[in-house]
């Protein structure tokens, strides 16, 4: 049986008491330690929600789609000038108008979106927690686990970025997350699995990969109660459904057509590679989360136990974070698809921060490397920065950016921009997305020869790129870099990451 599961009939076992003051004092310290990093990622959140630039080459492209949702102009499949695909399902950015109303743009609704988002996983994790552990246990005990799991995932490294990002992944992961949350404290019936579900459909309509929650519950209310199962997956399945054809009809086939086809890209070893480079401090976090996967991880008795329906509401939170986990395990081979990042963690490390809280929690006062394990954790989090950016930028650095927003305001003609931000700041409209289009003329889903001959009759004022690097790349493809070197032959570096285009 999963270690520490009541055994129906009886009563919960008290939890043992921790063996040492060393290891409370450790739990102290973690806590506090993890409070700390916590404040700093609240203050990176609002100096990022103030902040007027890019922090993310995806969100210029993320604020145009946001414009254009609702309206006509959503998920077009027009291959003409201006190309615009659609990423992801409508929710978020319906969500970000809604947090328009109490900011100055929609760049710093998104990022507020983002930022509150990442506060309420960091709960939901800490209540999955409380889900997962015996009602036996001291109280206290399992409060600080809960508490800690969930800085502990506030405090990875995807999420802390992320957090800050006018992206649709933290209301994505906050949605899922809140689905396994209200099935762990279920009992399996069909209302509440129902609900469980639905708030599932509605982070698939956040992005459209976000489906190991919704899968983790139906199997598990599968186990526990069939008819129950069945009966909420066919609301869940009904709510899918209607938004969908009315998506489809409205768009004319378009919808599909951007967050599916569209969105198919190349595997790509080397991106892959970057990925995990860049998501390497989450190292410490990924090893505790492989022990507590290993540790929990039940025998085949209590799958037995949940198929006759009599596992008690422990077990079946155990089984449900596990299976949650394997799926998103599993989702991690997305990491080597063409444009991948370290957000494709976000879900892995999500969950897998619930099993440390739930690890941390059975082996404390059990095992005598505890202490050892929880200075490590102190140690780990006590290195990591406590603050990512900056509460304002310098201020040569705004009057930079505000003078080259100015120049393309002022430019007689489109701008061509790697930083969409700019432009959107600037009120130029976006003529095209680089990375999207690049993509989709390698895989010869997108004919870029419009394109090309705009750049190569001089159709820019100018163009921005954020790099100066002779040939292809992500984000040219071999013709427009050769049409753009041709036409816009004159090149100034006007800060770093960022180079200006222009003709003779």
């Amino acid at each position: 049986m999963v270690r520490n599961a009541a055994v129906p009939g009886k009563a919960a076992q008290p939890q043992l008491g921790m063996t040492s003051r060393a290891t409370a004092l450790l739990l102290i310290g973690l806590l506090i330690t993890l409070i700390s990093h916590g404040g700093g990622g609240l203050m990176d959140s609002l100096a990022a929600i103030r902040h007027s630039g890019e922090l993310d080459y995806g969100e210029g492209i993320v604020w145009q789609q946001a414009v254009l949702i609702p309206g006509p102009s959503m998920y077009g499949t027009s291959p003409d000038l201006p190309f615009i695909v659609f990423h992801y399902p409508p929710l978020y950015y319906l969500v970000t108008h809604l947090a328009g109303a109490f900011t100055p743009d929609l760049l710093a609704a998104g990022r507020l979106v983002s930022a509150l988002s990442a506060v309420a996983i960091a709960i939901m994790v800490g209540a999955l927690v409380l889900a997962a552990t015996p009602l036996g246990s001291r109280r206290m005990l399992r409060f600080a686990f809960a508490a800690i799991a969930g800085l502990l995932a506030y405090n990875a490294h995807a999420l802390r970025i992320w957090s800050l990002f006018m992206r649709v992944d933290t209301l994505a992961v906050a949605l899922a997350l809140s689905g396994i949350l209200v099935a762990a404290r279920s009992s399996g019936r069909w209302r509440s699995t129902a609900c469980a579900l639905l708030l599932c459909v509605a982070a698939v309509y956040c992005k459209q990969t976000e489906l190991p929650a919704g899968l983790a519950i139906f199997s598990i209310a599968m186990l526990r109660n069939p008819r129950a199962a069945i009966a909420a997956s066919s609301i869940a399945l009904v709510a899918g459904l209607v938004p969908l054809v009315g998506l489809e009809l409205a768009t004319h086939g378009g919808f599909l057509h951007n967050i599916v086809s569209d969105n198919i890209n190349r595997f790509d070893f080397t991106t892959g590679k970057r990925t995990l480079e860049a998501e390497m401090p989450s190292l410490p976090l990924a090893l505790l989360i492989v022990c507590a996967g290993v540790y929990l991880v039940p025998r085949a008795d209590s799958w037995r136990a949940l198929a006759r329906g009599l596992s008690d509401r422990v077990t079946a939170a155990r089984a449900l974070l596990l299976l949650h986990f394997a799926l998103s395990t599993l989702m991690l081979a997305t990491i080597f698809k063409s444009g991948s990042n370290f957000n494709y963690f976000l879900d892995w490390l999500c969950i897998g921060s619930a099993l440390a809280g739930v690890f941390l929690h059975d082996i404390t006062g059990k095992v005598r490397s505890a202490p050892i394990i929880l200075g490590t954790l102190c140690a780990v989090v006590l290195a990591s920065p406590t603050r990512f950016m900056p509460d304002h930028p310098s201020a040569s650095d705004q009057a930079r950016q505000n003078a080259l927003v100015q120049r393309v305001r002022a430019a007689a003609k489109p701008v061509a921009s790697e930083d969409m931000v700019l432009l959107m700041r600037a009120g130029k409209p976006l003529i095209y997305e680089p990375a999207i289009v690049t993509e989709l003329t390698a895989l010869g889903r997108w004919d870029e020869r419009p394109l090309v001959e705009m750049i190569a009759s001089g159709g820019f004022a100018f163009m921005l790129t954020e790099d100066d690097q002779p040939g292809p790349t992500a984000r040219r493809s071999p013709a427009v870099d050769a049409a753009m070197r041709a036409v816009y032959p004159v090149v100034e570096e006007l800060y770093p990451d960022l180079w200006m285009h222009r003709p003779r």
